[in-house]
């Protein structure tokens, strides 16, 4: 574990939502303007020990080398439900991360419906899209997914992103030749990258200082990855069951419930 991201973590002493975050703008998929941040009173600070059981949890979880899941899942559940007031107050906390997975969610909506790169290219106003390795594309758009956001959240939204485009499921591809599917998977793991690092920002520190191997804790990151990414995938597939619609317009909208059910599946975790 550990990213480009990683900090000390919250104390307990912030509040579970901070007032930069409510002002956070989410209305800005593909296509859309933001719109002015309010100015709101500062919330009061929370339980100053919500952090501690997490915490514990995930000390027991690296000192086991990966072997006590159980720990793991436990801390993510106490998480969620405790460090950060459930999963709503979660899914505010990710701040303007859930305005750049909204914009990839718009993009890639426009390439698996039938716009194509030309759609993209024409409504974000660039050149020389077309016919360009599936990487070099999504870092010719890292600057309209990744906008400068709040202090604390921006990182987290741009490790997250070039962690995904770096995937090896996008080598050798054109943009023109991404699927249905693949696309999809863009997005699955755009978002369980998201909450990875913002739980091993939040609580997973002490793997960092594991004392194992570079293996050891990258298994133990992958790990918990992959559990994620099931909890996504998940919520994914209800929201499609429900006959939700899931387009550019409503990109910010469907990507916050699935967000918001994939925290209520981990908080789950502990049941």
């Amino acid at each position: 574990m550990g990213t480009s991201t990683s900090n000390r973590g919250p104390n307990g002493h912030t509040p579970l939502v901070p007032s930069w975050l409510e002002g956070d703008n989410t209305n800005q998929s593909a296509g859309h303007t933001s719109q002015p941040v309010v100015s709101l009173p500062i919330p009061q600070n929370a339980d100053a020990n919500r952090f501690r059981g997490p915490r514990t949890s995930f000390t027991n979880y690296a000192n086991s080398s990966g072997r006590d899941f159980e720990s793991a899942k436990r801390g993510i559940s106490n998480y969620v439900s405790r460090s950060l007031g459930g999963s709503r107050n979660a899914l505010k906390h990710l701040g303007s991360a859930r305005s750049s997975t909204a914009r990839l969610h718009g993009v890639l909506n426009i390439l698996s419906s039938g716009g194509g790169v030309r759609e993209v290219a024409r409504i974000l106003s660039l050149d020389n899209l077309e016919r360009l390795p599936a990487k070099q594309f999504f870092i010719r758009i890292a600057e309209f997914i990744c906008r400068d956001g709040g202090p604390n959240d921006e990182g987290l939204a741009r490790s997250a992103y070039f962690d995904v485009i770096s995937e090896p499921e996008l080598a050798g591809k054109t943009t023109e030749e991404l699927t249905k599917e693949d696309c999809e998977s863009v997005l699955k793991n755009m978002m369980s990258r998201v909450i990875t690092q913002k739980i091993e920002n939040d609580i997973a520190r002490q793997i960092l200082f594991l004392p194992g191997t570079v293996d050891e804790v990258s298994q133990m990151e992958d790990t918990i990855c992959q559990m994620i990414r099931q909890d996504v995938s998940d919520a994914m597939t209800e929201a499609h069951a429900s006959n939700q619609e899931i387009t550019s317009e409503f990109a910010q909208e469907a990507t916050d419930k699935i967000y918001q059910s994939t925290f209520a599946l981990l908080e789950g975790l502990g049941d």
